[in-house]
């Protein structure tokens, strides 16, 4: 099942999480501060 979060306060402007059977599938931060400061905004998989 994936769930939208759009966080307030912070430089991405939501966040996207698939979840199936208790374990997070991947995450996706959309959006986010200038390059040099974002290092996290790539999707994980396992």
């Amino acid at each position: 099942m994936e769930y939208r979060y759009k966080p307030s306060g912070v430089c991405s402007s939501e966040m996207i999480i698939d979840i199936e059977n208790d374990v997070i599938k991947s995450a996706k931060i959309v959006g986010g501060c200038p390059r040099k400061f974002n290092r996290c905004n790539k999707t994980s998989r396992r």
